[in-house]
């Protein structure tokens, strides 16, 4: 009798013991499955606040950012293709980085907005331009009153030396009476700035 219940108990410390390492693999499983989502849901995009090095990527605000289009050209190619352009830009605290569409009017400037897609790189890392939203202004060019929409996006502490962006603009709709008299196809902008005192 007493080997029977000596027998049990072993029996049931195997059971225990089985049990009790099934029990760990479910919750080393289920740690590492935690492990692998958080990492999917990683977005590597640079993001408002961000950092590239000691350089802040922040959303433009009400700040008197100098503008970088000052400095270079922010013209897309004439038909789909690259144009890269090579300027200077003086060592400021803030710099406004956002570009974007202008229409003859609101109509038109919403209209050319949502034909687009935009695409930005900062020194070779992606942006979540949507992260950063859109800003709406009027302002004359070559006598004319424009409507304008642009991404928000700036540079604060920017390191001396050279930079680059990339912006890429896929236009999938034509609108009618477009000031840029943009095709379908896609534009790319390469900016190599350097910054210096």
């Amino acid at each position: 009798m007493n080997q029977g219940i000596i027998v049990k108990i072993t029996l049931s410390d195997i059971c225990n013991l089985q049990a009790t390492k099934f029990l760990l693999r479910v919750i080393l499983l289920g740690f590492l499955a935690s492990i692998l989502a958080s990492c999917a849901q990683t977005n590597d995009m640079v993001r408002p606040s961000d950092k590239i090095g000691g350089m802040r990527v922040n959303r433009y605000g009400h700040s008197n950012a100098d503008v970088i289009w000052d400095y270079c050209s922010d013209a897309m190619p004439l038909e789909p293709g690259l144009q890269t352009t090579e300027c200077k830009v003086p060592l400021v605290s803030e710099l406004f980085i956002g570009l974007g569409v202008a229409g003859a009017d609101k109509i038109q400037r919403d209209a050319l907005w949502d034909a687009r897609t935009w695409e930005l790189s900062i020194d070779g890392y992606p942006v979540d331009l949507k992260a950063f939203n859109i800003a709406d202004f009027d302002r004359e060019r070559d006598g004319s009153l424009y409507e304008y929409r642009v991404w928000r996006i700036r540079l604060r502490n920017i390191a001396e030396g050279k930079h680059s962006l990339k912006y890429v603009m896929h236009v999938n709709e034509e609108v009618d009476g477009d000031p840029s008299s943009q095709s379908l196809g896609t534009y790319e902008l390469v900016v190599n700035f350097t910054i210096e005192k």
